[in-house]
């Protein structure tokens, strides 16, 4: 019932909505796509949550920078991230609104990181969302995460264990939460 958007992919969700993303990553052959799936989520009651917040530089890093080197963005329609900065994690406004949006579901999964959580200070948003997940583990939720970039994150944070079901499959996770049969999995269901 709730999708949260964050990395590069929320970014097109963003400038569907009218909000700048400066030189952020985007699709922008996607943006009618987008701009549906908010309307078709509307219509239906259901919820798209993007980033309230984004944590921005001038250029993509080649090490770690300082917090102060950075620039947080709001993500309004109307304001957002100014030309010349980009996006490269979520912000602290978003990390709550997340950790609070998914407060009461039961059942997550979880299918790529915030920002570039590789690269401090962008691995905050990555780092809030997997402490996050932390909590609703222990609180009962089935947590699922998929794709080689959220186990790295995982890895990263130390927090492997913290969730109740890890794959390095996040493509493979995800067409199977969706019914689609997998070759490989067929190809095991065939041997007698």
């Amino acid at each position: 019932d709730i999708l949260v958007l964050g990395g590069g992919l929320a970014f097109t969700f963003l400038k569907a909505q009218g909000v700048s993303i400066g030189n952020s990553l985007v699709e922008d052959d996607m943006i009618d796509t987008a701009k549906n799936l908010l309307s078709q989520a509307e219509a239906s009651g259901k919820q798209i949550i993007v980033p309230l917040d984004s944590v921005c530089t001038t250029s993509f890093p080649s090490g770690p920078m300082k917090l102060e080197d950075t620039k947080t963005f709001d993500m309004v329609p109307g304001g957002g991230i100014e030309d010349g900065w980009m996006g490269l994690d979520a912000g602290p406004k978003t990390v709550a609104l997340f950790s609070e949006a998914l407060g009461k579901v039961t059942k997550l999964v979880l299918n790529g990181p915030m920002g570039v959580f590789e690269i401090p200070p962008f691995d905050n948003g990555t780092k809030g969302l997997v402490d996050a997940l932390e909590t609703l583990t222990k609180g009962g939720c089935l947590t699922v995460v998929g794709g080689g970039d959220s186990v790295a994150a995982l890895e990263q944070f130390g927090k492997t264990d913290a969730v109740t079901y890890v794959s390095t499959g996040g493509g493979a996770t995800l067409e199977l939460l969706a019914g689609d049969v997998l070759p490989g999995v067929a190809a095991i269901e065939d041997i007698e």
